[in-house]
């Protein structure tokens, strides 16, 4: 339909820059920072740079759009290869949510064991009493992030990638996040045959227990790549959020950006460190940009918003 110019407007995912429009007259890349662009099957390439040699070809403009740039597009538009142009205000003029940063070190300290610190938990509260919804983030899906031996220090890893196996709670299920092999969970240590075997580290599962159990009578709705494999499923949460039939939305960073949701107040970040770890040269840029877009879902229409970032560093 493109090729015979039924079509003006083609909306997509990275594979739509190579729609074959035969007179661009713009291309737009939104959330540009996003490494999705980045293709690391063949044939291999970055969604940026043929936007950029399409926009060339075509003499048409190419709109870069972020609320967090990527460093090299901040760099583009010191060297004068981009041209930067700002939006100062939100839709309707709204103000930013008010940002919280929540030392978890101090909350052990009043003996305070539980995911959620005191001020998230009151926000929390306040939030539902007043028929308002919540989104709490924890980039870490999975019951738990990791499990070992207490006696002897071994750690359940893939046998593949040499990495650390998450455990689902409800699959009873040792999976790895990189190759998605799955192991049997064993209570006993298979290294020295101990009965320690621990799991350690919060994934998005055992936050759902937690929320169930602190806040009981509320509407919740957990989402991550477990609870998405089902067609209609992302629609379903959307129309949920929109309707008012969900109170508390929680996931990873599938629902960090895109969503506008009048009604949301209160936003939870409960583990902001978790990205910092990640063995990757840019993840403080990285984290920066999720927290900051995750940050964006709170207060988007006539009630302002909070923001509760939660850290131990």
């Amino acid at each position: 339909k493109i090729q015979r110019g039924e079509v003006t407007i083609a909306i997509g995912a990275r594979s739509a820059v190579f729609a074959p429009f035969s007179d661009l007259g713009i291309l737009i890349i939104d959330e540009e920072h996003e490494t999705s662009y980045v293709s690391e099957q063949n044939p291999k390439y970055h969604t940026d740079r043929i936007a950029a040699f399409r926009a060339n070809w075509h003499h048409c403009s190419l709109v870069l759009g972020s609320a967090t740039p990527s460093m090299e597009s901040l760099y583009r538009v010191e060297t004068g290869e981009l041209t930067r142009l700002d939006l100062p205000t939100r839709v309707l003029n709204q103000p930013m949510p008010t940002a919280h940063l929540v030392d978890m070190r101090e909350e052990l300290k009043n003996n305070n064991r539980s995911m959620f610190s005191r001020d998230l938990y009151n926000a929390t509260k306040s939030a539902l009493d007043k028929g308002e919804q919540v989104s709490l983030f924890l980039n870490k899906r999975g019951h738990t992030s990791f499990v070992f031996c207490r006696a002897c220090g071994y750690v359940y890893r893939c046998d593949a990638c040499d990495v650390a196996m998450t455990y689902h709670k409800h699959r009873d299920k040792l999976i790895c996040h990189y190759c998605g092999r799955e192991k049997v969970y064993r209570r006993q240590c298979p290294q020295c045959g101990s009965h320690a075997i621990r799991e350690f580290g919060a994934g998005t599962e055992q936050l759902e227990e937690e929320v169930r159990r602190l806040f009981p009578g509320a509407r919740i709705r957990r989402v991550d790549a477990d609870t998405m494999q089902q067609k209609g499923a992302y629609d379903d949460v959307y129309r949920g959020m929109r309707e008012g039939k969900i109170d508390i939305l929680l996931g990873t960073q599938m629902i960090a950006k895109g969503f506008d949701f009048p009604k949301v107040t209160v936003v939870g970040i409960l583990s902001a460190d978790v990205n910092l770890n990640l063995p990757d040269l840019r993840a403080a840029e990285r984290t920066f940009q999720l927290l900051t877009q995750v940050a964006g879902r709170a207060g988007r229409a006539d009630r302002p918003g909070e923001v509760f970032i939660q850290t131990y560093v």
